[in-house]
């Protein structure tokens, strides 16, 4: 509601979509780029398109955290040589946060303040830590979440993608159950809306509108910067890839192009 340009990108590879079925693996993730001269979008945008890439180059049948080990030295790679390479974009990075799904388990890899929450049984965890100078302070006691969540302080960073040219992500496999929603989002929504209300929409909402009922809420409470969210609902496990040809995949899509313009 304030900014003029937007500094986020995501990417979706939902499991009806030809590639993840041909992989029989799906990726979700969130970008918040920064940096001058509209840099920011190019790094959140170069780290989405490399992910991408590497997704589509890769198997995964040896599924474990050395795969986005790899893939983040990639990324960073990539941003960290535009930078190199473009002087009028020095100094450019961005948050990156992201869940690879296989079977019945998930890889996320994590740098920044974006987030990746889990709702189950109507409860709202943040499964990341902020690597940033407030979250450090958190995390040692030292500053509350409220009063966090107003410190001057509270955006800069002391990790992002592709600002030094090796970079130390979190990467972990997090446990899933038939029923947790999962919703990765840049600090668009988390800095406007308090977890409590995420909790109560995400609760409240089926999962098709989820996105656009958070984006919303955090556009009422201000929308002092871009809103970046994905949101998915574990209804089965291992998670399930439609036939090519089949009904159920045609479904996805249609819903998917309908909807397009939504998140």
């Amino acid at each position: 509601m304030v900014r003029h340009n937007n500094e986020d990108s995501c990417l979706v590879i939902p499991p009806w979509s030809g590639l993840a079925i041909e992989k029989n693996a799906c990726l979700l993730a969130v970008a918040d780029g920064m940096g001058g001269q509209n840099a920011g979008e190019v790094a959140s945008g170069l780290a989405v398109k490399c992910a991408a890439d590497w997704f589509r180059a890769n198997r995964f049948d040896n599924f474990s955290p050395q795969l986005l080990e790899e893939m983040f030295a990639c990324v960073n790679a990539a941003v960290w040589g535009h930078s190199q390479e473009h002087p009028e974009t020095s100094g450019m990075g961005t948050t990156f946060t992201m869940v690879l799904f296989h079977e019945s388990r998930a890889l996320v890899g994590h740098i920044g303040d974006s987030r990746l929450y889990r709702l189950r049984d109507k409860k709202l965890v943040q499964i990341t830590n902020d690597h940033s100078l407030v979250g450090e302070q958190v995390r040692m006691g030292k500053l509350s979440p409220e009063a966090a969540r107003v410190h001057p302080t509270r955006h800069i960073l002391s990790r992002v993608l592709g600002s030094r040219q090796f970079v130390v992500p979190d990467i972990f496999e997090t446990d899933l159950q038939v029923g947790d929603v999962l919703l990765l989002c840049s600090d668009g929504l988390s800095g406007m809306v308090e977890d409590s209300q995420i909790e109560e929409l995400l609760t409240g909402c089926p999962v098709a509108k989820a996105a656009r009922s958070l984006i919303n809420a955090a556009n009422t409470a201000g929308g002092k910067d871009n809103s970046t969210v994905v949101v998915v609902g574990i209804d089965s496990l291992p998670v399930s890839f439609p036939g090519k040809f089949s009904l159920n995949r045609l479904a996805k899509l249609i819903f998917c192009h309908g909807n397009a313009g939504l998140v």
